[in-house]
C-alpha cells in the first residue's frame, strides 16, 4: 500500500506545466537578412542593351509578434500568430558589368513594416524545468508597403512590389524554461531559407537568421 501511496503522489507532481494545452506568447528577435543574385536585363527589342548584374545585400531589422499555441501532447504543440518586423538599415552591393556601386538604405518611414504569419509544430524534449526546444515550419510572409521618396523633397509615396505570400520554410532549435506553472520563457536560434523559384535569375540565394525570444503564458 505504501508503495501504491508512493507512485500516486509522484504522478501528481509531474509538472503541472506539462499538461496546459493553451498558451499565447509575445515574440522579440533581431534578424539578419542576407541575399547574393545575378541576373542580365535588357537586350530584347526596344531595350536598352543587355547587362549583367551581380548583387549582395545585408540587413538587419527586428522583429515583434503575438502567438497563440496549443499543445496535444506534453510534448507536441502547434503554433500560429502574428510578427510584425521593420529593417532598421540595409546594403546593397552590386557590379554592373563589371562595375561595382553600393548603396546604402536606412528605413525611417514608421509603417515600412513587414508582416507574415508562422505555422509550426515544436517539440518539447522534456517535460522538465529546463528542456531543449525544436520548432519546424513555414512563415506566410504578405506583401508589404514601402515608403520611398522619390521626388527627394521628404514626401514619401507608397509602393507594392513582390508576390502576394511568400511561403519560407523555418527551422528553430533553442532552449525553453519553465518560469512558473504559467509562465515559460523560449530561446530559439532560427533559419530561414528562400526556396521560391526565381528562373529569370542565374542564380539567387538568400536567407535569415535570427534569435527568437518568447514569454509564453499557458492557461
Amino acid at each position: 500500500m505504501k508503495t501504491l501511496t508512493l507512485l500516486l503522489v509522484m504522478v501528481g507532481l509531474v509538472p503541472a506545466f506539462a499538461q496546459k494545452k493553451f498558451a499565447v506568447s509575445v515574440h522579440l528577435a533581431p534578424i539578419y537578412g542576407h541575399n547574393d543574385s545575378k541576373i542580365r536585363l535588357g537586350g530584347g527589342p526596344n531595350q536598352p542593351p543587355a547587362s549583367e548584374f551581380i548583387m549582395e545585400s545585408n540587413g538587419l531589422s527586428y522583429q515583434l509578434g503575438l502567438s497563440a499555441r496549443y499543445a496535444f501532447s506534453p510534448k507536441w504543440s502547434i503554433m500560429t500568430g502574428i510578427w510584425a518586423a521593420h529593417v532598421v538599415s540595409s546594403k546593397l552591393d552590386v557590379v554592373q558589368d563589371g562595375i561595382p556601386y553600393s548603396i546604402r538604405y536606412t528605413y525611417s518611414h514608421p509603417f515600412s513594416n513587414s508582416y507574415q504569419s508562422p505555422l509550426l509544430i515544436n517539440y518539447q524534449v522534456s517535460t522538465k524545468r529546463l528542456s531543449p526546444y525544436v520548432s519546424f515550419g513555414a512563415t506566410f510572409a504578405y506583401r508589404r508597403t514601402s515608403y520611398v521618396d522619390l521626388s527627394g523633397n521628404g514626401e514619401f509615396t507608397p509602393i507594392k512590389i513582390g508576390k502576394p505570400v511568400v511561403v519560407t520554410p523555418l527551422l528553430g532549435v533553442g532552449v525553453l524554461y519553465n518560469l512558473t506553472e504559467h509562465l515559460t520563457l523560449i530561446a530559439q536560434p532560427t533559419l530561414q531559407y528562400n526556396v521560391e523559384s526565381h528562373s529569370a535569375y542565374d542564380y539567387y540565394h538568400s536567407y535569415s537568421l535570427s534569435l527568437q525570444t518568447q514569454l509564453m503564458y499557458r492557461f
